[in-house]
Parts: C-alpha cells; sequence; structure tokens
C-alpha cells in the first residue's frame, strides 16, 4: 500500500476511532495528525443537515418576524409592507445560509485548536498545533456532523411548523435546553448550544488534551470547559 492509500486509511480508521476509540485516535494523532476525512465528512453532513433544517428555519422566522419587527425601535416604524419587504429579503438570504454552514464549521474547529494550543503551552504540554488541529476537526465528527445530523432528523419528524423561533430549532437536539424549555430566547441559545454532543465533544477535548498534548488534567479540564462554553455564549449573544 502506497503512502497515500495508508494515509487514507488512517484518517478514516481515526475517524472511527474517535468516535469508539477516543484513546487510540488521539495517541495516533500525536505522530499521525490526519484530518481531511474528518473534515469532510463533517461538511458533508453540516450542508445536508442545514437543508433539513430550512424548512423549520424559515417557518421559526416567519413566525417570530413581527416580534423582531416591534423590539428593535428603528424597524418598529416601519409600515406592514415594508416590514414584509424585509422579511422577503431576509428570507432570500436564508435560502443561501448553507454557504455559511461551510464557513463556520472549519472556524469552529479552527477556534478549537487555537484553544487546545493555548492550554497546550499553559499546561507546557509537547502537541504541535498540526496535531491538535487534526484533533479538533476530528472531534467534529462527532460534534458538528453527528449532532447536525441528529438535529435535522428531529427537525423532520416533528415538521416545520411546530418551530416558532430559530433558538428553538437549535435546541432541538437533546440539550440543557430541554430541563427549563420555556426560558427567553438568550437562555435558549445558550442551553440549546450544550447538546449531549457538544458535552460529547467536551469530554473528546479532555482526552485529546491529556493524550494528544500530554498536559496534566487541569489544563485538560479548563480546555473541555472553555470551548463547548464558549460557543453557548456565542449563541447566546446572537439570539434576539
Amino acid at each position: 500500500m502506497d503512502s497515500t492509500k495508508s494515509a487514507s486509511a488512517n484518517g478514516l480508521q481515526t475517524v472511527a476511532d474517535v468516535i469508539l476509540a477516543p484513546t487510540t485516535a488521539f495517541e495516533r494523532l500525536r505522530s499521525e495528525p490526519t484530518w481531511g476525512w474528518a473534515l469532510a465528512i463533517a461538511l458533508a453532513c453540516s450542508t445536508v443537515a442545514y437543508l433539513f433544517i430550512a424548512p423549520a428555519l424559515t417557518h421559526a422566522l416567519q413566525a417570530s418576524w413581527p416580534a423582531m419587527m416591534a423590539q428593535n425601535p428603528r424597524t418598529a416604524q416601519l409600515t406592514p409592507a415594508q416590514q414584509q419587504d424585509a422579511l422577503a429579503v431576509t428570507l432570500a438570504f436564508t435560502r443561501f445560509a448553507w454557504i455559511g454552514a461551510l464557513i463556520a464549521t472549519p472556524f469552529f474547529m479552527l477556534v478549537g485548536a487555537v484553544v487546545m494550543l493555548i492550554f497546550n503551552a499553559i499546561g507546557r504540554g509537547s502537541a504541535s498545533f498540526r496535531s491538535l488541529w487534526a484533533a479538533s476537526v476530528n472531534i467534529g465528527v462527532p460534534t458538528i456532523a453527528l449532532g447536525g445530523i441528529v438535529t435535522a432528523v428531529i427537525v423532520a419528524l416533528r415538521g416545520a411548523d411546530s418551530f416558532n423561533s430559530a433558538q428553538a430549532v437549535g435546541a432541538a437536539a437533546p440539550s440543557l435546553a430541554w430541563i427549563v424549555p420555556s426560558s427567553g430566547p438568550k437562555m435558549l441559545a445558550f442551553l440549546g448550544s450544550l447538546s449531549v454532543f457538544q458535552l460529547w465533544g467536551a469530554a473528546l477535548f479532555y482526552i485529546a488534551m491529556r493524550v494528544t498534548a500530554r498536559v496534566g488534567v487541569a489544563p485538560a479540564v479548563i480546555t473541555a470547559v472553555v470551548i463547548p462554553l464558549a460557543g453557548a455564549i456565542a449563541a447566546a449573544a446572537g439570539a434576539r
């Protein structure tokens, strides 16, 4: 088997091991930082998931539009016709939002890798950025790819008409938002971002920091907490 085929096989095996045998996967990524297959899978799943979720997002936007207009002093002065025109423009942009998912996926992976690199340095770890990037990308398979697909399936089963806000769509997958479903938009977005997949990811980041970066318990725990928490805070900040 040539080196190209070997790298491809290792990449697929690592993707599987991150889910089934994470310690083995992160040990391998320390010396063989493969990430191409993981990124391709995450991008493909993100796109497919968005296509299934899009009808629910469209319905949620239409349902919440009057309240959104009323809450903004600038848009509250618009006539009903003008508000509908603004809605039409916004809906037109949502048709291309899958492109944003393609951009956001590697961006979130990069953020994860940078956070890992910071605590790798603080904890006097020995991992290279390449290995940490590969670890972050591979963690994206269970968190972004599987999380997106499960959310899409749940949304499709419930039906687009059952979602009246974008935050409700984001909280469709099992998450802390299920504990307090009547929360306000920002809290719903925050808790909805802490899904079982993100908590799974936190555990994987911990293992990656211990195995790939070889840092102590404290830097690994802080990394595992900071990454999903930062995502939840960002989601809450953007909620309306």
